[in-house]
């Protein structure tokens, strides 16, 4: 059971470092968007001021800035996971984590050329450029996997002694040399072991491309049911990123991975979207999180005790504007996943069902954070490419229909089982205390099992992380929710995760200023 719960925690962890990178996304995307929408053609045929040359300047330059993320995001992974696995000296372990990017790219590339397989002068699909680089096109597996490499090199060289006719190469100067010299010979195994993956890649995104309907059902069930673990993350980055999304030749020019297409898609005049792409950058959750879980939320409203609406209708209303804006669904979610389980199951069957039915009406407007969130790219994806082949008005039709369905399912399951969902206590809601209140930080100390048994203190979206030296110290989860306001907690083989939604990033922040840690 131990052993479990270390292999979930590493996972979670990951996917923790996982998301720093995909964060990066969300401008880029928002770039990207408006510098495509706004040299579209058709739309500069329609309001030709739009071309005049300053105009047509600035916005492929947005459109060049906002690149700059999506051109480079393996190397971004390579040195994000370095970073965020690295015990101390961060900094150190993500310029290696450059370095050996670019060394095993250069070793990669050279080998193939010198045996033949790669011809610079006729690149092949995987094959491409990388920062002046000849190489095989690893995508963002090998940005993962030189990040592990190097951030498992640095904890363990860093504090390193070596004889004195080497002492220039103590501690942290040995980390880039080390990764340098480990990137050359992953180069050359990649240069056997690369090629074959790229064939499987390639026959797997062909076979989950023919599920058609069926697989977008998978996608986007398992993409939420994996929430509560911290492992949605793994449903969703490979199709984003990998063969697994697509391949797609656009302009005279291959991409891979459903990312990689879009952008291609939005830089390229009269490309037109693909559902097949569409659907695995969640353009079923532009249905969900925009509309379905708005009317989970009022149905939650509805359903609490008349002394407490007033301050439920504050947290429903805080808890669905980053659902709506920018996808972030999770503070909604978690005020019904502990307390109703069933009401989550719910949830994921109608997502899974928002894909399907999107993915049959052909509705190409992304919903992930990468392009801006739900609404920013309904708005620029969406309304602003409809000459791309959005089919953006069909959010007019699901929208209200995915806000009744949840509204109405919702309301007749909290009465039905009497769920405790927020409001319904027998107790009025308290206010939550302010965080900058130390008598909070106090509160949370103690329910920690004291200052002493706590290692570390991080956060992720929803969740503040804390890492304890003793698990049994914790009081029970019940006090958590009851004194300290939270909305779940989950534990970890080596601490506990409480969820506070959207002010985790704040509690911990304060939490570490109360600590007197770094």
């Amino acid at each position: 059971m131990k052993s479990g719960n270390r292999i979930l925690t590493s996972f979670q962890k990951f996917g923790k470092v996982l998301m720093a990178p995909v964060l990066l996304l969300p401008i880029a995307g928002i770039l990207v968007g408006i510098g495509g929408a706004f040299s579209n053609p058709n739309l500069v045929k329609t309001m030709p001021l739009l071309g005049s040359p300053f105009l047509a300047a600035l916005f492929k330059l947005t459109k060049d800035l906002g690149n700059v993320i999506n051109n480079n995001i393996p190397i971004i992974f390579a040195m994000s996971i370095a970073y965020g696995f690295a015990k101390k000296e961060k900094a150190t372990a993500a310029i290696s984590g450059f370095i050996a990017y670019m060394g095993m790219n250069t070793i990669l590339g050279s080998f193939l050329i010198l045996n033949g397989t790669i011809h610079p002068d006729k690149l092949l699909t995987g094959q491409k450029m990388i920062l002046g680089i000849t190489t095989l096109d690893t995508g963002v597996f090998g940005g993962i996997l030189i990040g592990l490499i190097v951030s498992a090199l640095h904890n363990k060289y860093y504090k390193i002694e070596l004889p004195a006719v080497l002492s220039i190469f103590n501690g942290t100067r040995f980390v880039p040399a080390v990764s340098l010299i480990v990137s050359g010979f992953v180069g050359i195994v990649l240069a056997f072991i690369f090629p074959p993956v790229q064939s499987f890649l390639n026959s797997a995104a062909d076979f989950i491309a023919k599920t058609g309907a069926f697989g977008s059902f998978v996608y986007g069930f398992s993409e939420r049911m994996l929430l509560p673990f911290g492992l949605h993350h793994f449903i969703y980055l490979p199709f984003f990123f990998t063969p697994l999304g697509g391949v797609k030749e656009i302009g005279g020019q291959v991409y891979e991975g459903a990312v990689n297409i879009n952008n291609a898609i939005l830089n390229t005049p009269n490309a037109m979207y693909d559902i097949d792409v569409s659907k695995y950058l969640m353009n079923g959750k532009v249905i969900f999180a925009m509309f379905g879980l708005a009317g989970a939320a009022f149905a939650i409203y509805r359903a609490a005790r008349p002394e407490n609406k007033k301050k439920i209708a504050s947290l429903m209303i805080a808890s669905t504007i980053p659902c709506v804006i920018m996808g972030i669904s999770e503070p909604l979610e978690y005020s019904f996943l502990f307390v109703a389980p069933l009401l989550f199951g719910f949830h994921a069957v109608f997502s899974g069902l928002a894909y399907v039915i999107t993915y049959l009406v052909n509705f190409n407007v992304s919903g992930s954070a990468t392009f801006g969130g739900p609404l920013l790219s309904l708005v620029f994806n969406g309304i602003l490419g409809a000459d791309k082949g959005s089919n953006w008005t069909w959010v007019l039709i699901l929208g209200p229909i995915y806000f009744v369905l949840y509204f109405f399912v919702f309301s007749f399951l909290i009465k039905k089982f009497n769920y405790l969902t927020p409001g319904r206590e027998v107790e009025k809601v308290e206010e939550a205390e302010e965080k900058n209140d130390s008598s909070f930080n106090l509160k949370l100390v103690e329910a920690l099992g004291g200052e002493d048994n706590i290692s570390a203190v991080d956060a992720c979206f929803t969740r503040l992380r804390v890492t304890l030296k003793d698990n049994s110290k914790v009081k029970n989860d019940s006090y958590f929710s009851e004194a300290l306001n939270a909305k779940g907690v989950v534990h970890v083989d080596n601490g506990i995760q409480i969820i506070y939604g959207a002010k985790a990033s704040i509690y911990k922040t304060e939490l570490r200023e109360y600590l007197n840690i770094e």
